[in-house]
């Protein structure tokens, strides 16, 4: 008999732990890690070398389409520098002036950051939205 309550406690603890293990992978998959664009931007030209997620705001009236082709040139910023991101690919339609978005990729040669994935949200518009469904009177 107690080697058979040894085998279940045993088993219980392997899958415990292999859930545990699943679980701490997911989160750390999960999590966004990003600097601002003037911690970006203070750092020596040899740190800026690979891949970097970059969070700041697009500065109005700095974006550029070109007619036929996907994405954008733009500028983003915080309270005291910008960075000009070029973006190949389609835009999320929360891309607009103000908005907060990420920028992952990295500085190119001419000094403009070149983005694999840009991350847009627009808080006010989802604010207002939820502001409007709070007011409703529900049936």
């Amino acid at each position: 008999m107690p080697s058979r309550r040894l085998k279940f406690v045993t088993g219980f603890l392997v899958v415990g732990a292999a859930i545990a293990v699943l679980v701490a992978v997911s989160i750390q998959g999960n999590m966004a890690y990003y600097i601002e664009v003037s911690d970006y931007l203070s750092r020596d030209q040899a740190s800026l070398q690979g891949n970097f997620r970059v969070r700041g705001n697009v500065i109005p009236g700095t974006i550029e389409k070109e007619p036929g082709k996907l994405g954008a040139i733009f500028d983003i910023g915080d309270e005291h520098d910008r960075l000009t991101i070029r973006y190949a690919k389609e835009l999320p339609d929360t891309f607009v002036d103000h908005a907060e978005v990420v920028v992952e990729g990295e500085m190119t040669a001419d000094g403009v950051f070149e983005a694999h994935t840009l991350l847009a949200k627009c808080p006010s518009k989802y604010e207002a939205q939820f502001k409007e469904a709070q007011q409703q009177p529900s049936s």
